[in-house]
Parts: C-alpha cells; sequence; structure tokens
C-alpha cells in the first residue's frame, strides 16, 4: 500500500483527463418558417354593406341616413364584420426557396416567390404594394378570396330548391350579379390564427347581405409545404338554404409577375378537360357545353398561348372549363403551366368540376391609346379645352404627351402594381378552379346549394416546380 502511494506521489501512475464536452449540434432548419406581421390598417368608416329584407328595414335605413352628418354617411368601399382595425400578413419561406404572402384583407394571396432554373427566384403573381391599392376600385380582385359566388349570375336572380324561393342579388355588373356583389369575400378583413404551419382565417357573412339566404360561416385555410406547394382549403356551413361558391384568384405570370404580354404568350398550357361551357357575347353562360375536340379550347395536349390566342374571336381567353374528374378521387389534376425560358411550371388540382381560364383581357390595353392632330389642337378655344379637361378627369382619363408637339394621348389609364409595374393585357393568366358559373340557373349543371348541416368544402393546391431540360 505504501508502494503504491509513493508510485501516485512520484507522478508514474496514469491520471484521466476530463472528457472534452460535445460539440454542440448546428441549429436545424426549419422545412418551412411561418411569420407573422402587420400590413396596414382598415378604414375606421369601413362598413359592411347589406340587402335590406324587408320594407321596414329600408324605412330605417333611410332614416337613419338622414339623421347622420354628411362625413358619417361617406362609407368605404371595403367592409369588416369582424371590427378588426389591423390588417395582418402572414410569410412562408421553405428550404426550396419559395416564399409565399397572405394578408387577412380579402383573404387575400399579394406574393408568391418561387426560383427558376438558374436559381434566381421571381415574384410570379400580381397585386400591390400598400394596402391602400387593393382598396382601389380597378384592383381586378388580384389573390383574393372571391364568395360568396365566384364568376357571374344572370340577371342576379337565384331560385333556390327545393323550396323554389327567388331572391334578388345585388347588380353589380349591369344587370348580373359578379364575384359575390359590392362587398364580396375580398372586401372585408378575416379573422386569423396560426395552427402549425397553417394560418385559418373566418368570415360570417350575414343573412341577406348582398342578397344571399341564410348566414353563412367561411372558413379558409392556407399552407405552403416544404415541396412549394401552397395549399388552400375553403369550408362553409349555413342557417338556411343558399348558394356557394367560393375560389380564389392570383394572377400569374411565371416568367414574373413584370414580365408583360411578350413572355405571357410563351407560356405552354396544358387544361384537364373535354367539354367547355358555351358563353352568350356578355360573357355569360348559355347552359349548353361543347366538347373541345377540333376548337381553340382543345388544351388536352400541350399547348403554346401564342399559336392560340389569335384564334379566339374575343380577344382573349375567359372560358370555364368542365373539368374531367376520375372516379374516388380527393383532388384532381386540373391544369398545367410551363414557361420554357426560365423552366417554372405550376400544376393546379381541386375538387372543383370547373375551372375558369382567363388571359387578362380586361386588363388595360395600350393599343386602344386614341390621338390627337395638331391642327385639332390649334382650332380649340381654350374655354373648350378646359372643358374637355374637365370631363377627361371625371371619366378617370389620362392625357400623355407623344415625343412630337401638338399631339396627345388618352384612354388608356395603366394599372400600377407591384415595384411600379404596369400590368397590360394579356400580361397575366388566372386558372380558377370553381363550381359552373350560374349553376344555379341551370338544371345539368353541378348543384351549388348549400344546405343547413352540410358543409362545403373546396380544395386547391398550386405546386410550383422546375423543368431543369429543354422542353421538346
Amino acid at each position: 500500500m505504501a508502494d503504491e502511494e509513493d508510485d501516485k506521489a512520484s507522478g508514474d501512475g496514469s491520471v484521466k483527463k476530463p472528457e472534452a464536452p460535445p460539440e454542440p449540434e448546428p441549429p436545424k432548419i426549419p422545412d418551412v418558417e411561418l411569420i407573422c406581421d402587420g400590413f396596414g390598417f382598415m378604414p375606421k368608416t369601413a362598413q359592411t354593406t347589406k340587402r335590406s329584407s324587408s320594407v321596414f328595414d329600408k324605412t330605417n335605413k333611410v332614416v337613419k341616413e338622414m339623421s347622420m352628418p354628411d362625413a358619417e354617411q361617406k362609407g368605404s368601399p371595403c367592409g369588416s364584420s369582424t371590427n378588426i382595425d389591423i390588417v395582418r400578413r402572414y410569410t412562408w419561406k421553405t428550404k426550396n426557396r419559395m416564399i409565399v404572402q397572405v394578408i387577412t384583407y380579402g383573404a387575400t394571396i399579394t406574393s408568391i416567390q418561387v426560383p427558376d432554373r438558374k436559381g434566381v427566384p421571381d415574384d410570379v403573381i400580381a397585386g400591390f404594394d400598400t394596402l391602400e391599392e387593393y382598396f382601389q376600385p380597378r384592383n381586378p380582385y388580384f389573390g383574393a378570396t372571391i364568395g360568396r359566388y365566384a364568376n357571374y349570375i344572370r340577371e342576379a336572380t337565384a331560385v333556390v330548391r327545393p323550396s323554389g324561393r327567388m331572391y334578388m342579388l345585388s347588380s353589380n355588373k349591369g344587370h348580373h350579379h359578379y364575384n359575390g356583389g359590392y362587398v364580396g369575400f375580398d372586401k372585408v378583413n378575416w379573422r386569423s390564427y396560426v395552427n402549425g404551419n397553417k394560418v385559418i382565417m373566418s368570415h360570417v357573412s350575414d343573412r341577406f347581405n348582398e342578397g344571399y339566404p341564410g348566414a353563412l360561416m367561411a372558413q379558409v385555410t392556407f399552407e405552403a409545404t416544404c415541396d412549394n406547394t401552397l395549399k388552400i382549403e375553403m369550408r362553409c356551413t349555413t342557417s338556411e338554404p343558399t348558394i356557394v361558391n367560393l375560389s380564389n384568384t392570383p394572377y400569374f405570370n411565371l416568367a414574373g409577375h413584370h414580365a408583360g404580354c411578350e413572355t405571357m404568350y410563351d407560356h405552354i398550357f396544358t387544361i384537364n378537360a373535354d367539354k367547355y361551357t358555351v358563353a352568350d357575347e356578355e360573357g355569360l353562360v348559355t347552359g349548353e357545353k361543347k366538347v373541345v375536340g377540333g376548337t381553340p379550347y382543345d388544351f388536352r395536349v400541350p399547348r403554346v398561348l401564342r399559336a392560340m390566342i389569335p384564334k379566339i374571336p374575343l380577344g382573349g381567353y375567359d372560358v370555364n372549363f368542365c373539368v374531367t374528374q376520375g372516379t374516388e378521387q380527393d383532388l384532381t389534376f386540373q391544369a398545367r403551366a410551363l414557361h420554357p425560358l426560365t423552366g417554372r411550371v405550376l400544376e393546379v388540382y381541386s375538387n372543383q368540376p370547373g375551372m375558369q381560364f382567363y388571359t387578362g383581357n380586361l386588363l388595360p390595353d395600350p393599343d386602344k391609346i386614341i390621338e390627337g392632330g395638331e391642327e385639332e389642337e390649334e382650332d380649340k378655344g381654350e374655354d373648350e379645352s378646359e372643358s374637355d379637361s374637365e370631363e377627361s378627369s371625371a371619366k378617370g382619363e389620362e392625357e400623355v404627351e407623344e415625343g412630337s408637339e401638338g399631339k396627345a394621348s388618352f384612354g388608356y389609364v395603366p394599372l400600377v402594381g407591384k415595384e411600379g409595374t404596369l400590368y397590360k393585357k394579356h400580361g397575366l393568366f388566372c386558372l380558377m378552379p370553381q363550381n359552373f358559373p350560374d349553376a344555379i340557373n341551370h338544371k345539368n349543371f353541378p348543384n351549388s346549394v348549400l344546405n343547413p348541416g352540410e358543409v362545403y368544402v373546396h380544395k386547391i393546391q398550386y405546386k410550383f416546380g422546375l423543368l431543369l431540360g429543354r422542353y421538346v
């Protein structure tokens, strides 16, 4: 024992060194990151427009307006049924470099950034930089959730079966009802909360709002996944039989929202539809369905838009396709869009029977500029020119000076979007899953009536990918 103690004291014995602590693992990058911030504030005068259900309600409305000050009578074109002041913005960032942004005003998709085949990201949907720009009447429903009924209803009349009651909806497009009326789902601020990587928004549409029967509880769920897919699920319940057809309207250009019509014409489209619904001169469906074979509406095989769009007499596509649906499928492939130069691919899946294909025909058209000569300008007196300028400003027309003196162009009012982009005719396209337009008034169209105790479910998936090779 004494010898062992001497060895330890002399240092001959082996002494174990303390083990170094293990190196900390690098932080794991999440597949999807979700961020919430503010996008703006709703106007204080925002009021949801309701359609009176009786003569008594109309009388009360008149008396109330007579007793209100002028400042209070002036309402905002938007409304909020939830008394929410803050418009929230949610941003998803995936590990595959996709960025999606959604705001609660109108449950609107404001941005989708995806990389091209060289890895360069770009925003591929149209929109605006500020909340105030989304309030403007010229906003063509960029990225908004549409309801209660997307697309047209002829003569703003709906006969809800089996009761057979007729309801008069608001006529916000001539004599017809369009995209939910004056204050549809696109013009209200939705309640929202986060559940994992999902953002769930809800809105209650009161009874007889825009003329619709029944109180409708609507819920929209947004989710971006790591495989660069944006999932949207819409659910509705009602207090009495009503009609429902919700949808979402992002305006795409896979070359970039700013790229314009020349790159738009290069897109290659495939649409899974054997038939389409025939429309009249006003763009309203007639109830007839025609086979796409042998027509410019045949996209069952990939077609380049540049070769197809001159064949359409109306100057572009604005048509509902009858999607060919499989049996016992939750989601059906509806359409594919490909931009060969950037390699970006968009595929659309949904459980709805129809899909509206729109090529931005009603966006501002620079070719409609009217030029006036020098002699006409000189002959006009000062008084006449002043009156003309007042009339043109009242109509919302904008005069732009050309290179030569004495010439002016008018009739074209640009639509300015994100980053100062001028959105023009045929510069964007929509692939909008939906029920058939005006389905309530055509017995041969799919059912659009929602009864109490039933749940309306509409699912959409926008899948983004890349074509790395050359498309042949």
